[in-house]
């Protein structure tokens, strides 16, 4: 599951009173505990306590009135409390999207992403705002991206819903929706939500889901009850919702996807990935439990159901057992550990060592082929390579860096960036192919980068306590990312104490 930032970097909406319509001002208390004065100060100052603390309840918002907006450090707040949007990133870098996620639950929310995930990359000049009838996403006064206007409305608000759908409705006749997010819903759907046809907006709804080189889709099939088909890179397969998890509308060309009866306030979510849509429910670890288990987001419904009707279901690198049961092959890892201990598998495996050609040939040796062999048929989306033999094959292999498999037997065959659908044979007949696997960084680049780790660790650590604004400041989480090599460091701004010892300003640093 993607990252989510610290809470504390993103506000509420604050609310200062005013002088009966010119500029907020914030309250100034000046107190004088005189003789002759103090217990009416007293009284003043308890009074002022309870306003300040009515206002600290009231400070956050659902709703972005017509012609208003919010910062980029600034959420909004559903009625409840139970969802909050804004501008978050799904881990730490330089990033950020429009989203929403659960507020009670910030640091293991899924991040529901709005607005196309357009790239924001600077929070302090970005906004969200509503105008005649739209809403507007602007980064320094420019603007990334905008919603349908639908039937203009001067009168439209921005609403946060209870529900986590953010909606653009008439302010007088909040039965008069103009957009709403859960029309486009990306690759996840909340209960409330739904798959098809929308009537009240004529938008057909369907589940995206999109990486660098495969995509996929889910779409209702009206055909059969509670139908849904889901394609993947132009290959269909069909299923059914159990009658629990949705309710068909108007004759089947619309599913709402409903609230779980037995446990309503239990958090939960569908989740569409490559090739599978899964309905993910939140389970607290409880350790009264004989095998004590681990808090975290669990499968209650998949499709398909198993890795042996479906070659996405162990994920990347993942592999399926004659058995039925998903490991990984060897040299790769559980990317998420945790989920795949609560029997959630299509996030995959990651290499457990480096290829040679991804750092720059510090490795002890170059990249080796190992065998796969006793599989069923060939892992998906294979790739035809001119080649006379073997050695051929594996050398056009080798010299791509995105290749991680071949295989030669009816003709030379390629695998690019992942490998899905890794299966064994029970029986003949039996395939085999040759999985890329790399090595230990040598000697000199462990010491290369010890050294590269503790003076990035001291830069960070003194700059963490010199930079004038606080948003600059990595976090403990940025800090390890960065020594990990998964985000770029980005230097932060010259503190202005050191600007006048220097005798230098930002700009004349950062200039290339």
């Amino acid at each position: 599951m993607p990252g989510s930032l610290p809470h504390a970097l993103f506000v509420p909406l604050k609310f200062m009173p005013t002088d009966g319509g010119g500029a907020a001002r914030p309250l100034k208390l000046n107190l004088d505990f005189s003789p002759p004065k103090s217990a009416a100060l007293v009284f003043l100052f308890f009074l002022l306590l309870g306003v300040s603390a009515f206002l600290a309840a009231s400070a956050s918002t659902d709703t972005i009135l017509a012609g208003e907006s919010i910062s980029g450090n600034q959420t909004l707040v559903s009625k409840s409390g139970a969802f909050e949007l804004g501008f978050f990133s799904p881990g730490p870098g330089i990033h950020y999207y429009l989203g929403v996620r659960m507020r009670n639950m910030v640091e293991n929310s899924p991040i529901f992403w709005l607005g196309d995930r357009v790239v924001v990359t600077d929070l302090l000049t970005a906004s969200l705002e509503i105008f005649s009838g739209s809403l507007y996403i602007k980064q320094s006064g420019a603007s990334l991206w905008w919603s349908p206007a639908g039937n203009r409305s001067s009168a439209a608000v921005a609403v946060l819903l209870d529900n986590g759908d953010l909606v653009v409705r008439d302010q007088g006749n909040s039965s008069l929706v103009l957009w709403q997010s859960f029309d486009y819903p990306g690759d996840a759907l909340l209960p409330g939500a739904r798959l098809g046809l929308d009537r009240d907006t004529g938008k057909n709804i369907s589940l995206i889901f999109k990486d660098f080189s495969h995509n996929s889709s889910l779409s209702v099939d009206a055909s059969r009850r509670n139908g849904f088909v889901l394609t993947t890179d132009g290959h269909d397969s069909r299923g059914t919702f159990p009658d629990w998890m949705v309710s068909s509308q108007d004759n089947g060309s619309s599913l709402l996807l409903n609230q779980p009866p037995e446990s309503p306030n239990r958090p939960e979510f569908l989740e569409f990935r490559l090739g599978q849509v899964s309905l993910l429910r939140w389970s607290e670890s409880d350790p009264a439990a004989n095998n004590s288990t681990t808090a975290g987001w669990v499968p209650h419904w998949i499709f398909p159901s198993d890795c042996k009707s479906g070659g996405f279901f162990c994920g990347d690198f993942g592999a399926c057992s004659s058995d039925g049961k998903c490991g990984c092959v060897d040299g790769f890892v559980p990317s998420y550990p945790i989920e795949w201990g609560l029997g959630y598998f299509v996030t995959g495996c990651s290499r457990s060592l480096p290829l040679s050609c991804e750092s720059d040939g510090q490795t002890e040796h170059g990249d080796s082929f190992a065998p796969l062999d006793k599989l069923q048929g060939l892992p998906y989306n294979a790739q035809d390579e001119v080649a006379g033999n073997d050695q051929e094959c594996r050398a056009a292999c080798r010299s791509k860096c995105y290749c991680v498999a071949y295989s030669y037997g009816h003709g030379c065959k390629l695998w690019y960036h992942n490998l899905y659908n890794l299966s064994s044979a029970a029986r003949p007949p039996y395939t085999k192919i040759y999985l890329r696997l790399g090595s230990k960084l040598s000697n000199n680049k462990v010491l290369q980068t010890k050294g590269i780790v503790l003076l990035v660790t001291g830069s960070i650590a003194i700059s963490s306590l010199v930079v004038d604004d606080e948003v600059h400041r990595p976090s403990m989480g940025q800090v390890v990312r960065m020594l990990e090599g998964v985000v770029d460091i980005d230097l932060p701004p010259i503190p202005s104490s050191l600007q006048n010892i220097m005798g230098v300003d930002d700009s004349a640093i950062y200039s290339e």
